[in-house]
């Protein structure tokens, strides 16, 4: 199969976004199913701005996809939720989550993202980002991008961290699901 190479930099930050989006739907239906538990769904949409400039590539420079995950880990947000506390937070109360496995986080501007599975086998991405106004902006780039081409999915938010839940099976467990994860994040 040959590769098709975007010709513009908006072509290749769009092809870069599907990718990703492709790499963190495999990996999180790759990952095994955990023990039961619930999630729910997030509010309105407005126009998408670009992702931040702080979550692109230096100047002059271009990384591959080992070197990026390890600057965005590096990178990390020093203050606001993280993503293994939510882990953690949810598994007190029941909704233990697969293994979590680092995923780009610069498709949606956010500073370090990482997928799992929920019990029912829904895909989970969470995303740190340094605040609450550029979560907020990378979950509306979330859904002008990605609603159409991913249905169904739900989209939490709660301070900096961001949460894309996407059923397995769509339904009334996958309601179920998302709607307690949507109050225990809520809590935090």
């Amino acid at each position: 199969m040959p590769i098709i190479r975007p010709r513009s930099s908006r072509n290749r930050d769009a092809h870069l976004a599907l990718l990703s989006l492709a790499a963190a739907l495999a990996v999180a239906a790759c990952t095994a199913r955990a023990p039961s538990g619930a999630v729910s769904a997030a509010t309105a949409t407005t126009a998408a701005p670009p992702p931040p400039a702080a979550a692109a590539a230096p100047a002059g420079g271009r990384l591959d996809l080992g070197q990026r995950l390890a600057r965005e880990a590096a990178l990390r947000p020093g203050s606001g939720l993280r993503i293994e506390a939510v882990a953690r937070a949810f598994a007190g109360a029941g909704l233990t989550l697969g293994p979590l496995h680092q995923v780009l986080a610069r498709t949606v501007g956010a500073r370090y993202c990482a997928a799992a599975r929920s019990p029912a086998g829904s895909a989970l991405a969470l995303c740190e980002f340094a605040d609450e106004a550029e979560a907020a902006r990378g979950l509306d780039y979330s859904r002008a991008t990605f609603d159409r081409l991913v249905p169904g999915r739900r989209l939490l938010r709660a301070r900096n961290l961001t949460l894309t839940f996407t059923p397995a099976e769509a339904g009334a467990a996958f309601a179920a699901e998302a709607d307690r994860a949507a109050s225990l994040l809520a809590a935090l």
